[in-house]
C-alpha cells in the first residue's frame, strides 16, 4: 500500500553465477525495471531483447522489466563487450524508455553512432545508456570520462525525458583511486 504496510511483493531473479542489482525505478503502470551486474551466462532474458547472449568479461550490465504484480518479465536483456560493465542507477520516462547510469572497462562497450562520446577514455569510464520502451534497442549510448576512474551513480531525466547531467542525482567520479 502507499503507506508501506503492506508487502506487494518480493521475487528472486538471476542466473548460476554472481547477479547484484543496484537500480530501481517503477513505472506510472507499476512496472519494476531493475539494473545491476550479472556474471551468469544463463541469465534469464526475453526472446526479442537488445543481447540475449551473455558477452563474456567478467559482468555484464542487465536491465530487467518485471510486471506489477511482480511474477513475470516483460523484457529481460544483457549490455555488455566482453569485458567488465555494471548497471548501477536506472530511471524511466513516461514513454517507458528506460535510461541507465553506470561503468564499463571495455573498448568496445555499445554505444550508438554520434553519441557524447564513442570513444573509450581509459581505465573505468561512466556510461549512460537510453534503452528504447520494447528493451529490443538503444536510443543512445555514450561514454563518460576521462583518463581515470568514472562511474555513473544516478541519473535523472526532465520533463521532456531530457538527462540532466547538471543534477546532483548524477555525478561521475574521478578520484584516480583504483
Amino acid at each position: 500500500d502507499t503507506n508501506g504496510n503492506v508487502l506487494i511483493y518480493s521475487t528472486y531473479f538471476g542466473g548460476n553465477s554472481e547477479d547484484g542489482g543496484f537500480g530501481i525505478a517503477v513505472n506510472s503502470l507499476g512496472n519494476a525495471y531493475v539494473t545491476g551486474w550479472t556474471w551468469s551466462s544463463d541469465y534469464p532474458v526475453t526472446s526479442g531483447a537488445f543481447d540475449t547472449i551473455f558477452n563474456g568479461g567478467q559482468y555484464d550490465v542487465f536491465v530487467t522489466k518485471l510486471n506489477s504484480n511482480g511474477n513475470g518479465l516483460i523484457y529481460s536483456t544483457f549490455i555488455g563487450s566482453g569485458s567488465d560493465e555494471y548497471g548501477i542507477k536506472i530511471n524511466v520516462d513516461s514513454f517507458d524508455n528506460a535510461y541507465l547510469s553506470g561503468q564499463t572497462n571495455s573498448s568496445n562497450y555499445p554505444v550508438t553512432s554520434g553519441a557524447f562520446d564513442t570513444s573509450f577514455n581509459g581505465f573505468y569510464d561512466a556510461i549512460v545508456t537510453k534503452l528504447n520502451a520494447s528493451g529490443s534497442g538503444l536510443i543512445y549510448s555514450t561514454y563518460l570520462g576521462g583518463s581515470g576512474y568514472e562511474a555513473g551513480y544516478g541519473i535523472a531525466i526532465d520533463n521532456s525525458s531530457n538527462v540532466n547531467q547538471n543534477s546532483k542525482v548524477f555525478t561521475v567520479v574521478n578520484n584516480g583511486c583504483c
